[in-house]
């Protein structure tokens, strides 16, 4: 074993004292209940993770300008910024998709169809 501490850990002095204690607290360590707990400790003990923060976040000012005046407001311009951060974080992360029913009446929300979106 050649460094039992991962790549993206900022601190790794501080990460294998929080793995001791993980250790020395849990009966069975390898397991996902020492495992949540040892990075909880980690990040109380003040340690952090490097590696991506996110990709960066594009303003559409032709979008954002909601009165069209050619100007954009401090609201108009925090809310192009939140609308691009929710739609980024929506299309990076995939899920299910709800697909409109035909016919007339209500369907069970089990027989609708849905439709899986891959991750990128």
């Amino acid at each position: 074993m050649a460094s039992d501490v991962p790549k993206n850990v900022a601190n790794p002095s501080l990460y294998k004292k929080a793995k001791a204690k993980a250790k020395a607290k849990f009966d069975v360590y390898p397991s996902a209940y020492a495992n949540g707990w040892m990075v909880q400790e980690y990040k109380r003990m003040g340690g952090t993770y490097k590696g991506a923060t996110g990709g960066e976040v594009t303003l559409d000012p032709v979008k954002s300008d909601l009165d069209k005046d050619g100007k954009l407001s401090g609201y108009e311009r925090k809310r192009g910024t939140a609308i691009a951060k929710s739609m980024a974080k929506k299309m990076n992360m995939g899920g299910t998709v709800m697909v409109q029913s035909r016919g007339c009446g209500a369907i069970m929300p089990s027989k609708q169809k849905k439709t899986r979106v891959p991750r990128g």
